[in-house]
């Protein structure tokens, strides 16, 4: 609810919600009120076409590794819910992705937020400046991905090391 209380219509900020299938969609019609931004709620969609919507919108909010993954090669501001494990090691997984991602102060205080680490009050406000800034962390974090050796070439190199 606080994320969606900051996603009202200003000067230069003309959010729009758009809501996947599932989890996502249980839990925006779960709110004891309506949020004053509409959601629009999209249809099961395939892979190709999750990965189109995530290339064109301005934050991407994911679950899961595989759509981190995605939401990163898409090189947009993201925010990943990572799935909870009962010891709260994810915590510490999370925290370590942030550290490698070179995280912002506002990434990271809205990524301990939305895992529920620290209080949902404590999330950074929204804007288009925000937003620019967390984009440039997720480019240069995908930029790094791709100056990396290829798979198989780190196993091409791995096995001539052994032999």
């Amino acid at each position: 609810p606080q994320l969606l209380e900051q996603l009202q219509p200003a000067p230069g900020w003309q959010p729009r919600l758009l809501v996947t299938p599932g989890r996502a969609t249980a839990a925006v019609q779960a709110l004891p009120q309506a949020p004053a931004l509409a959601p629009q709620y999209l249809p099961l969609c395939p892979q190709p076409g999750f990965d189109a919507m995530l290339w064109a919108c301005d934050l991407n909010l994911v679950r899961g590794e595989d759509s981190l993954v995605r939401a990163l090669w898409a090189g947009q501001p993201l925010v990943w819910h990572i799935y909870p494990q009962d010891d709260n090691a994810h915590h510490e997984k999370l925290d370590a992705f942030l550290d490698w991602l070179q995280a912002p102060a506002s990434l990271r205080s809205f990524h301990h937020a939305w895992n529920g680490m620290d209080h949902a009050r404590s999330l950074p406000q929204l804007g288009p400046a925000l937003l620019r800034e967390w984009q440039a962390c997720v480019q240069a974090a995908r930029h790094r991905l791709q100056a990396q050796t290829e798979l198989i070439g780190q196993l091409l190199q791995f096995v001539a090391e052994k032999s």
